[in-house]
């Protein structure tokens, strides 16, 4: 549900030299024989005094009320797990080709096959509408991705992209040309699309290193340029830097004033594919908020609801400072964020049983499960693959209606939207696309990819882009991700060793791409699998997403339902319950523009021609209203 980016902060380039000097020195220790592979895989070297160590930060000797920006100081004994600029950890050893960083070869020790071909041969454009899960559904789970991980990659020492490719992707630079951090997708001669435009290479650079928490030398562990929480970073920011350029008077977000209406703030960056006269670019804590017109729609209706509880805090506590109203408001924003995935998005996506498993329920009152041990920080396995399932759900247009005529307003190709925000200046059209998010079935998860994303994705003005899904497969190999049987054994589900044992035409498909079925990539066979009872992925990507929203719950003091015995900065009792009334569908009730917008289903994932699910009117009882007085300082 994201893609990787570069960013411009020091102290992650500090921190991805040192992650550099350890894999480096763990690939010399190989050299000499005095590590062994077992020793690396294991993570059981003896050899903790590594060239770089990451600095621990300072934290304060009592519990902060507020999480800090960075993520730090939230475990009392690992002040680091789960901070921006961390690594991401693993369910599994990696399996690197050297044991170290090198991109893994099949199970016969042949190159795997090139990303793009198994994208294109595998991952076909076929529209399978959900029946039960809306549009909406799929940019939620964007925007939670969004703000728990942000892979980084590696730049050129000017800061500047690194190219692998000659011209305009003619071909792969010869090697002794090439960055050592490229790692260039190959397109076959006869590709079926790329063919045409003589382009035989996709460019792609590896994901910045980062050093091990305990300083170990050892295999290459990949960094998070996000907090691994859900504490909507991408809103305010991880830096202080970030965070008070975002920041208005009064204790608000900044904003775009545009005829009446609050918009994101603009930005100078020219991330944005017009500068014509009227057009606009937004500006948000992770600078994503341009990346596709429907994720900037959510940017926007979280910063009115920032301002729109801000002001009511300010009026009902008069001598609280700005200070103190921002970092209130941030506070409640996030608990609101929590309570959404864990109360309604995570059990649509996971189905009942595995919620129960994997405790994942919300109740009433405090939770307990607070645990020390846990590590919250995201795994490789999550990020580069479970969670990007929501690649397959995207549907190739989005359908703008009218709601007055019922008509299709508009229907607009996903490559249109793509860094070209200024539509929302429009002013019916904020409205109408929460309408069309909301009535348009999302597509189910199989493997089938939209051309928007395998083809075009990107392109700006030339008549192709990219193909996310064969950089998905890059990156799950970048990142040393085993392959599918692995992570099915470890779910206790039972490996392929046939290629027979899938459909015919499935068999057909991946016996043209690999030697084995333990080759498979883990991000392809988990499309392949069938749904979990009640939830949209299979039972793989629902073991891997459920664990990782564990360790995000169990992992996390400041998680919003814990109480003051865990939380430094807990909820009252009559607080938190008026926090558990939150719904994305009241969310997007307060924060509307109110023009064409005005009824609303009580469940805001699911499609509004389910039984129950019927739109309602948004001051309608079904449409919870949360008491803000509760928040008054007495």
């Amino acid at each position: 549900m994201k893609m990787s980016t570069v960013i411009y902060d020091e102290r992650a380039k500090e921190l991805a030299r040192g992650g550099l000097l350890n894999m480096f020195a763990a690939q010399e220790l190989k050299s000499r024989q005095a590590i062994s592979d077992d020793e690396l895989a294991l993570g059981l070297a003896d050899h903790t005094d590594g060239p770089y160590c990451p600095p621990l930060p300072s934290c304060p000797s009592t519990g902060s009320r507020y999480r800090t920006l960075r993520g730090e100081c939230n475990n009392i004994k690992n002040p680091n797990w789960g901070a921006a600029n961390s690594a991401f950890e693993r369910l599994l050893p990696p399996d690197y080709n050297d044991g170290i960083w090198a991109i893994r070869k099949s199970s016969s020790d042949l190159p795997l096959p090139s990303s793009r071909t198994v994208s294109h041969r595998i991952l076909l454009d076929t529209s399978n509408p959900s029946r039960t899960h809306n549009l909406m559904f799929m940019q939620f789970g964007q925007f939670i991705a969004h703000d728990i991980s942000a892979g980084v990659i590696y730049t050129a020492g000017d800061n500047k992209p690194i190219s692998c490719c000659t011209g305009d992707g003619e071909a792969p630079l010869p090697p002794h040309l090439q960055h050592w951090a490229c790692a260039p997708i190959q397109v076959e001669p006869n590709d079926p699309f790329f063919d045409h435009f003589q382009h035989r290479c996709i460019n792609f650079v590896r994901a910045q290193l980062s050093p091990a928490g305990d300083c170990s030398i050892g295999y290459a562990k990949q960094m998070n340029g996000a907090t691994h929480y859900p504490d909507l970073s991408h809103i305010y920011g991880s830096t202080k830097e970030k965070t008070d350029s975002l920041r208005a008077p009064g204790g608000l977000l900044k904003v775009f004033k545009d005829y009446g209406r609050d918009l994101p703030p603009s930005t100078d960056r020219k991330e944005c594919l017009t500068d014509k006269e009227g057009a606009v670019c937004f500006d948000s804590g992770d600078n994503h908020a341009n990346q596709i017109l429907s994720l900037t729609v959510l940017h926007t209706i979280w910063t009115r609801e920032h301002n729109r509880v801000a002001r009511i805090l300010a009026k009902l506590n008069p001598k609280w400072t700005e200070d103190t109203v921002f970092m209130e408001t941030r506070r409640i924003l996030q608990a609101e964020f929590q309570h959404i995935i864990y109360n309604e998005w995570l059990p649509l996506l996971l189905g009942p049983q595995i919620m129960r498993e994997f405790q994942l329920l919300t109740f009433p009152g405090y939770s307990p499960g607070y645990d020390p041990q846990v590590n919250p920080s995201l795994t490789v396995e999550f990020s580069a693959a479970a969670m990007r399932f929501g690649h397959s759900i995207v549907d190739g247009k989005i359908m703008v209606p009218n709601p007055k005529s019922g008509e299709i307003y508009e229907s607009i190709s996903i490559p249109e939207i793509m860094h070209q925000p200024s539509r929302l200046r429009l002013l019916p059209f904020l409205d109408r696309i929460l309408i069309g998010l909301s009535m348009q079935p999302m597509q189910s998860v199989d493997p089938f990819v939209t051309e928007g994303l395998s083809r075009y994705m990107f392109r700006g003005v030339k008549p192709y882009g990219l193909d996310l899904a064969a950089i998905n497969i890059q990156r799950g190999r970048d990142v040393g991700l085993r392959p599918y049987n692995h992570y099915r054994r470890l779910c206790g589900l039972k490996p392929f060793t046939d290629f027979k044992q899938f459909s015919p035409i499935t068999a057909q498909r991946l016996s043209s791409v690999y030697q084995s079925p333990e080759d498979i990539d883990l991000w392809i066979g988990g499309l392949l699998e069938a749904p979990v009872e009640g939830g949209v992925v299979g039972p793989t990507f629902a073991n891997i997403i459920a664990d990782q929203f564990t360790r995000l719950k169990k992992g996390d003091r400041y998680f919003y339902d814990y109480g003051s015995n865990i939380n430094p900065g807990a909820f009252t009792p009559s607080q938190l319950a008026e926090i558990k009334k939150v719904t994305f569908s009241s969310l997007l009730c307060d924060n509307r523009d109110g023009k064409e917008f005005t009824s609303q289903t009580p469940n805001a994932f699911l499609r509004p021609d389910l039984p129950g699910n019927e739109p309602v009117p948004c001051d309608s009882p079904l449409i919870s209203k949360v008491d803000l007085t509760k928040f008054r300082d007495i």
